[in-house]
């Protein structure tokens, strides 16, 4: 299994592919060697997800920089998939700007959810949770440790029982910690 430091000098390897489609079920089960590690959240069936299972973030990247029509159906999925890849291959700028993308396109779903589907507000609070924690990995691995902290403060605001901000939140206590990328489906 290999992960990404943000100490690390060398570019990431394929990462490790966690079987997380609990995670925003709340699942409680962890893996020993991934309780202090960061996990970046994928969408498998938003724009690249299959390319970001398997662990080829070069062509996920290709992928979400194509102008398709098709990308644009949910903006947020692929602004999460953008912050995810970005952010492994080390695309710093990009990424900054689709992390806090795909937290602004969240918010926004949120405030756009009719009165008549009031009963999807937790799994579209789940989603910018995500969000949030996504924002905060990439925040620590730019080195900025503060933003990481009040990302995740956001998260568990938003999502205070949702099992990967708690995961992110002890990660970022660990001097140790290192980066990995799961995905979900969303439904």
């Amino acid at each position: 299994m290999s992960s990404y430091s943000r100490n690390s000098r060398k570019p990431p390897q394929a990462l490790h592919l966690a079987f997380a489609a609990a995670l925003l079920a709340g699942s409680a089960a962890h893996a020993a060697d991934q309780q202090h590690s960061f996990v970046l959240t994928a969408f498998s069936n938003g724009a690249a997800g299959q390319s970001i299972m398997t662990g080829d973030y070069a062509a996920a990247v290709k992928q979400l920089d194509t102008k398709s029509h098709a990308l644009l159906l949910d903006a947020s999925s692929l602004s999460t998939n953008r912050c995810v890849a970005y952010s492994v291959t080390k695309q710093l700028d990009a990424a900054h700007s689709a992390c806090d993308a795909a937290v602004r396109e969240a918010q926004q779903e949120i405030a756009n959810l009719p009165v008549s589907m009031s009963w999807a507000r937790r799994q579209y609070r789940d989603y910018l949770a995500l969000a949030y924690s996504n924002r905060a990995v990439f925040n620590w691995l730019s080195n900025n440790s503060t933003a990481a902290q009040d990302d995740l403060n956001r998260a568990r605001a938003v999502a205070p029982t949702a099992d990967f901000v708690a995961h992110n939140l002890s990660a970022l206590h660990n001097r140790n910690a290192v980066a990995q990328v799961s995905v979900v489906s969303k439904s």
